[in-house]
This record gives structure tokens, C-alpha cells and sequence, in this order.
């Protein structure tokens, strides 16, 4: 009788995203496809981009033509389920598996690229409402600018 090797994946589940829609930024239009993947806040008429150490209150997953609601953006925001993301620059040392993350320093409206990440201990309190933590680290070691995938536990 033979072995079988299995390799370890974890993957994205859509079925598990908790996908909301919603309005996107600040009522100027700004939110196109290169936001996707991008983290964003809860406001109060919409979702915006996330500034450094703010906790992950969803991340943008579709970005809809056209504009709503007297000029917002609209479209997919995904509030649980796991995603890739980059580890950011305000990163000292390397995340490791298991390490709770919050948004670093995000990417210019405009500009395509993941969520930006790094992790407790860093320069930031621990999160206290939106749990992500880091489950796999795709590329390299850990250090800012590899990828990594989160996964949302609260």
C-alpha cells in the first residue's frame, strides 16, 4: 500500500466572504477597478480607504460604473472570509503565521495593489472590533512587500 502526499492550500472561499454592497469613498467618484483589494472604514454615508493602523473593516472586491447617491462610488466590500494582501513598510522584522494585523499606509487612490498589512507589536495597538490575522505567507519571508494571506477570525 502506498503513501499519498498532500500539500497544504489554503485558499480563498468565496462562499464565506461576507460580501456587503455599499457606497465608496467620499462622494467625489474616486473608486475605480485599481481599489479592488484595497482596505476601507466604515464612515457615515460610505466605506473609505483605510489610513494606517486603522483596523480592516472590509475590503473593496468590486468597484460598479457609474455613480451613486449624489457621487459616490459603489460596489463590493468583503467584511470576513480570508484574502491576500502585502505586507506594508511600517513592518519591523517579519510577520509570522498567526500574527494579528491591522492596515498599514495605503496605496494611492488609482494606483492597483492589495491591502497593505502589518502586524501587532509594530508600531500599533492590537485590534479590538476586526480580527485579521496572517495564515500563509505566499511569497518570501514575511518582510514588507511579500504577500501573505489573511484571514478574518472575529
Amino acid at each position: 500500500m502506498g503513501t499519498t502526499t498532500l500539500t497544504r492550500s489554503l485558499l480563498v472561499d468565496v462562499s464565506l466572504m461576507g460580501i456587503i454592497t455599499d457606497a465608496l469613498g467620499t462622494g467625489a467618484g474616486e473608486y475605480d477597478d485599481f481599489e479592488k483589494g484595497k482596505g476601507v472604514q466604515l464612515a457615515a454615508a460610505s466605506h473609505i480607504a483605510a489610513v494606517k493602523a486603522d483596523e480592516i473593516d472590509g475590503i473593496v472586491n468590486t468597484v460598479e460604473s457609474g455613480l451613486r447617491n449624489g457621487g459616490y462610488s459603489w460596489g463590493g466590500i468583503q467584511t470576513k472570509g480570508r484574502a491576500e494582501a502585502t505586507v506594508g513598510v511600517s513592518q519591523t522584522g517579519n510577520v509570522v503565521v498567526g500574527a494579528y494585523v491591522t492596515n498599514d499606509t495605503p496605496i494611492v487612490n488609482g494606483t492597483a495593489g492589495l491591502i497593505q498589512v502589518f502586524s501587532v507589536g509594530t508600531g500599533f495597538v492590537a485590534p479590538t472590533r476586526h480580527f485579521w490575522r496572517v495564515l500563509r505567507i505566499i511569497t518570501g519571508t514575511g518582510a514588507a512587500g511579500d504577500k501573505v494571506l489573511i484571514e478574518r477570525i472575529h
